[in-house]
């Protein structure tokens, strides 16, 4: 073997058996290659600090993002990422970690420090019994305080931002179950106990309304708002007539809220409103994002997270040339922005290696973070189009939903 001598001193040190010319040779951590005489002129080395914790900011920065790594190809193992979406240094970027196991659910409060996510574990890993639990977080230190075991089936399903909700004030979790049979439940923040599991019949997912309410999405096209006492109990609940077609016209259950308002595009271009800030939930109406000749040129929405919102009350969706019935899941290549008060497109951005979802961050001139076809981020700014950088090798590998960070 030609470096045979390179080889021998290399490991010498580290006490490895290595195969030369099929022959073992061991060599023994406790014979030193040379014999080093010790130096009493140099300074002891200073005792290293273990155990120590960073701990983040009580208000994050504004361009600092929640990245779902649902880790779809295998469901374990997914996290959420801290990330700083407008840090040009990858080895600066990642804040923080969480683990988030199989296609565990998240939200973040704004007010409290902490953040929550609902996850599942099974016994043997991939199989035996399994228990769901919500585990939450403090979000300075990203560590977990705090376990709920949960009594009944929560929602698995590819992630979403309405899977769970927080009241007004932040005083209740709410969080979706589905088992098939569809509930909600109710935990209390200041005790960090479950209040109450409530039934919500051919309705799923939690949009917080007005105080103390919760609205969910049924299969007849309609809405049935909970309304929730102080304790967190069922008060009433009240059924909204249908808007939309399940079949003709169906929706993505996806909307951005906006000022209480949740806007929910439909597969084909309408954008239905419904106002959450009183008691129960009231439909609007409906209009249409596209022109006639768009209309007739198929533009779709289309995508995953497929739609996000800005400070400034901007609607951002994602949208697909030459859309057909079953295309509203394979992303696009355009981001549509409207005006929604004046119910006006005020700009179009061509996203180069595709759109699966959209996110912005906080603040006045917020950037826009986009789930490309790679599985990658692309960040751009919003005002003038610009691709701002591309971000990869953070931990990624399904990073199929962003949030904001508060």
């Amino acid at each position: 073997m030609k470096n045979c001598s390179t080889l021998k001193k290399l490991f010498l040190v580290a006490g490895i058996i290595l195969s030369i010319n099929g022959v073992n040779v061991a060599y023994a951590t406790t014979s030193p290659a040379v014999d080093v005489a010790p130096r009493p002129d140099l300074p002891p080395i200073p005792i290293e600090t273990t155990g120590r914790v960073e701990v983040l900011p009580e208000q994050f920065p504004k361009s600092w993002m929640f990245v779902d790594e649902s880790s779809f190809m295998s469901m374990f193992g997914g996290k959420m990422i801290l990330l700083d979406v407008a840090e040009p240094k990858a080895s600066k970027r990642i804040k923080g970690t969480a683990d988030k196991n199989l296609l565990g659910n998240f939200i973040q409060a704004k007010t409290r420090p902490e953040f929550y996510i609902m996850e599942s574990f099974h016994t043997r890993g991939a199989r035996g019994p399994k228990t769901d639990v919500l585990t939450i977080y403090n979000k300075t230190t990203m560590a977990p305080f705090k376990e709920l075991i949960w009594k009944d089936t929560r929602l698995t399903a590819l992630p979403r931002r309405h899977a769970m909700a927080l009241s007004a004030d932040e005083k209740f979790l709410y969080v979706s179950n589905f088992s098939p049979a569809a509930s909600f439940t109710v935990v209390d923040l200041d005790s960090k106990e479950i209040v109450e599991t409530i039934g919500t019949p051919g309705c799923v997912l939690t949009f917080s309304t007005g105080k103390r309410s919760v609205t969910s999405i049924c299969s007849n096209g309609g809405l049935l708002t909970s309304v929730i006492d102080e304790q967190g109990h069922k008060k009433s609940q009240h059924r909204i007539a249908p808007f939309f077609d399940t079949d003709a016209t169906p929706i993505f259950e996806r909307p951005a809220i906006i000022d209480n308002i949740a806007y929910f595009p439909s597969f084909t271009g309408e954008l239905h409103a419904v106002d959450l800030s009183g008691e129960v939930a009231k439909y609007i109406g409906q209009w249409s994002l596209l022109s006639e000749s768009e209309r007739t040129a198929q533009w779709r929405p289309s995508g995953l997270a497929l739609n996000d919102s800005d400070e400034q009350g901007l609607f951002y969706v994602i949208m697909q040339p030459d859309g057909f019935d079953g295309s509203q899941t394979h992303g696009g290549t355009q981001v549509w922005i409207y005006d929604i008060k004046k119910k006006q497109r005020i700009k179009v951005i061509e996203i180069a290696k595709g759109a699966a979802s959209v996110a912005l961050t906080r603040g006045e001139k917020p950037m826009m973070v986009i789930t490309n076809g790679e599985l990658n981020l692309d960040i751009y700014n919003p005002r003038t189009g610009e691709l701002i950088q591309n971000i990869s090798d953070f931990g990624n590998v399904t990073p199929l939903v962003v949030h904001k960070a508060y």
